[in-house]
């Protein structure tokens, strides 16, 4: 057999795919390189996943391997699946035959892909998968003439990417300090004999699903914290030919891939300012999908978990990012939608850039609630390493984020109950006071019902006072009408706004001065420090940090008492209430 047929080959492609997939474990648990964050096989496996169902087998060999590299390009994650992706691409490329493929197409689009590959890659490491990648061709090239079928030669190259992997130990210093191979490596060597299988006739038949989404407890590994926070991945549409994007936000990362196909293109950086990046992407095409992962909560979480419980919320839920990060607190960031772009609220957009983007685009950004199956995969996760959740949600009247999280914690709930749902009944700075004091709970070794029920009695307690600078977002989100606000805005309405006892909105206070709204704030909290006693009180502003201290610093000299902290609002807090906005959210004795 000195030549395979497109069936062959596309069969053999799938099948090396499958054989990565099979072995997403134990990748993820040899995966320390760049970081130690145990998710190379799940970015591989959804790499993979992608090719297996979207790919098809087309009229010729040129339209099925751009099928295959389109399908990479869309599901590709992290720095292993981007490369893999932009090989497939240069492979895809690299071949002209259209039905019967040689043993020497088979190189040339090998060699193709390998540089692909490397171009990809701001600053290539060797001792990764490129360097499997290189040994592949080479071998391939060095062998071609020795022999006459298929089979043999991969058989061949097959071994020197096995040695070039176990080699890998010895050329990264954080491989041979935790004793493992490049997992990215490994699973191109995965692919490489997936493929041969397949050329040989043993194709895997089992169907490979995504039940155990769970990232396993890996051994300690020594490695360097790294310099960035985020491994972040974008998507972007272009109208032309797919541009160069290394350049533009090498000044802001590292680990920068990008893949680039005929009209997409995905990037991949390791950043501590997503916002900043899609800024800088936002003028470049339209972007279709965002991704960003939190590396060192990852870590932490892994090699550093303080307690046996887990506290989760949405991103609706206001709180510093240095308390969430103590606690290890999982936050379930909601998507805030701008016409057809989808943004992740508090990571790839700041409320700045969203009043930006609302009036260059003349319109109102909306939110969305998260999926099922997302907080599914967020429960198998965290129940990887916790014996129970408690999660915190936003006011159920308010959204359908706390039915999600419920539905989704059924069939865990089933034998016994771990994860623990409560309904807030408020949002913003509120829910986060409420989500603060369970932190505080949890580091005093509460039990879980203690925890529990401290948060079940202090939401009766709860309230949260929102001072309204302008009614331009609610009269843009429909909770006022048109000609209402138009009235309102005519006479100067200043409304102070809260939740009632249910989680649905209301005017609390109505003014018609900016000055006189506070007055009426720091007059009801002093009433009620001295009727009922406030016990915790919490601040949050929408885009003025000044405007958000000196509110702050207006409350401490009324009550005498410093609020637990300072924190900028949400986006989605930040569409309602608008430009210059503040509030605070105090719980009673």
């Amino acid at each position: 057999m000195d030549t395979i047929t497109q069936d062959e080959l596309y069969n053999s492609l799938i099948n090396g795919a499958k054989e990565v997939m099979n072995n997403r474990l134990f990748l993820n648990d040899i995966n320390v390189f760049p970081v130690a964050d145990g998710d190379t096989g799940s970015n591989l496996f959804s790499t993979m996943k992608s090719i297996v169902h979207h790919s098809e087998l087309k009229e010729n060999t040129k339209t099925t391997l751009e099928s295959i590299a389109d399908s990479a390009i869309i599901g590709a994650r992290g720095n292993s699946g981007l490369i893999f992706a932009q090989y497939l691409q240069g492979f895809s490329e690299g071949i002209t035959a259209e039905t019967v493929i040689t043993k020497e197409d088979f190189v040339s689009a090998s060699k193709n892909g390998m540089e692909y590959a490397y171009q990809a890659v701001g600053n290539p490491v060797e001792g990764t998968i490129l360097t499997t990648m290189t040994v592949f061709y080479n071998e391939l090239s060095k062998e071609l003439s020795n022999h006459d079928t298929f089979d043999t030669l991969l058989e061949k190259a097959l071994k020197k990417v096995e040695d070039a992997v176990e080699n890998t130990t010895d050329q990264l210093k954080v491989l041979k300090q935790s004793l493992v191979v490049d997992s990215g490596a490994k699973g191109f060597a995965y692919f490489i004999k997936g493929f041969l299988d397949g050329i040989q006739g043993r194709l895997i038949s089992k169907e490979i699903t995504e039940v155990e989404e769970i990232i396993p407890a890996i051994e300690q590994h020594d490695y360097t914290v790294v310099d960035y926070r985020y491994c972040t991945e974008a998507l972007i549409e272009q109208e032309s030919d797919v541009a160069d994007l290394k350049n533009l936000i090498s000044d802001i990362g590292d680990s920068i891939v990008q893949v680039k196909g005929k009209r997409k293109t995905r990037l991949h950086i390791h950043t501590n300012d997503p916002a900043e990046l899609f800024d800088r992407l936002s003028n470049h095409g339209k972007i279709i999908e965002q991704k960003v992962d939190d590396m060192v909560q990852q870590h932490d979480r892994i090699h550093n978990r303080k307690y046996k419980t887990v506290i989760m919320t949405d991103s609706i839920a206001d709180l510093p990012k240095e308390l969430i990060d103590d606690a290890q607190v999982h936050v379930i960031h909601i998507s805030l939608l701008v016409g057809e772009e989808s943004y992740i609220d508090k990571l790839t957009v700041t409320n700045e850039k969203l009043f930006e983007l609302a009036k260059a685009k003349n319109i109102h950004p909306t939110s969305s609630q998260p999926t099922i199956k997302s907080i599914e995969n967020a429960y198998h996760y965290l129940l990887s390493y916790y014996e129970n959740i408690v999660v915190f949600s936003v006011a159920q009247a308010l959204s359908g984020t706390y039915n999600v999280f419920s539905k989704a914690a059924e069939k865990f709930n089933e034998n016994k109950q771990v994860i623990h749902i409560i309904d807030t009944k408020q949002n913003s700075v509120a829910e986060g006071l409420i989500v603060w004091q369970a932190i505080e709970n949890l580091k005093a070794d509460k039990s879980v019902d203690e925890i529990v029920s401290a948060a079940t009695y202090s939401i009766g307690q709860s309230k949260i006072l929102v001072k309204i600078n302008t009614l331009d977002n609610m009269i843009a989100s429909g909770r006022l009408s048109v000609r209402a606000g138009g009235i309102a805005k005519k006479v100067g309405l200043k409304p102070i706004i809260t939740l009632d006892e249910k989680g649905e909105g209301k005017i609390f206070k109505v003014t018609f001065a900016s000055n006189r709204a506070l007055k009426k704030i720091l007059k009801h909290m002093k009433h009620i420090n001295e009727t009922q006693g406030i016990k915790h009180y919490a601040v949050t502003y929408v885009d003025d940090p000044q405007l958000g201290k000196d509110f702050a610093d207006a409350l401490n000299n009324t009550l005498n008492k410093e609020p637990e902290y300072i924190t900028k609002s949400s986006g989605v807090i930040a569409l309602g209430a608008g430009v210059g906005a503040v509030a605070v959210a105090y719980i009673t004795k």
